[in-house]
């Protein structure tokens, strides 16, 4: 039974990812600091106006807490961009913290955000469920010995096949049979 449950944000938790996709065309290594804050501040709106649960997230959330699991979200995107989402949605009510890249030190494709949930929990990684939507993240999180729940998200969907790195798979939250994680 996993006692502790790490969330990815975007893509996993909310529908978010059409409009990241949308507001980084053309990004690149080349992309300045100026360039990514408009980004963010447009990105930002979104999470205020566009960005939505996912259908059933609150409900296993719910029973999740009922059944006294710990969580936190783990994600790449900078607390302060997506504060208005946070604000407005009950999701915070759910978890033990929020944690981003930046406060990591380094993006998914390290271990570095993974590990520090596990230690702010105070958990073994093997207590420890990862839920994410990215193929690299699903990776990196399997590659260090989490239990890994992949979660389908239709504009990531197609980045990769994720099966290979995950443990189960959440094709719709409200369908979900939690029975192998909890």
């Amino acid at each position: 039974m996993k006692k502790f449950y790490i969330f990815d944000m975007d893509g996993t938790l909310c529908d978010s990812m059409k409009q990241w996709r949308k507001e980084c065309v053309g990004v690149s290594a080349k992309t300045t600091l100026p360039e990514w804050e408009k980004i963010f501040a447009r990105m930002k709106e979104h999470y205020q106006n566009d960005v939505v649960l996912k259908d059933g997230v609150l409900e296993f959330l719910e029973n999740a807490k009922q059944n006294g699991i710990k969580m936190c979200i783990a994600t790449a995107t900078r607390k302060d961009v997506c504060e208005p989402f946070l604000s407005k949605t009950p999701l915070m009510d759910y978890m033990e913290f929020f944690i981003d890249c930046f406060e990591a030190g380094a993006f998914k494709e390290k271990p570095d955000i993974f590990l520090k949930c596990a230690e702010r929990f105070g958990a073994e990684i093997s207590e420890c469920a990862v839920f994410e939507d990215s193929v690299t993240a699903a990776r990196t999180a399997q590659k260090t010995g989490f239990y890994v729940v992949g979660v389908y998200d239709k504009t990531t969907c197609n980045d990769g096949d994720i099966t290979p790195y995950i443990d189960e798979y959440i094709e719709n939250w409200r369908d979900f049979n939690k029975s192998k994680i909890s």
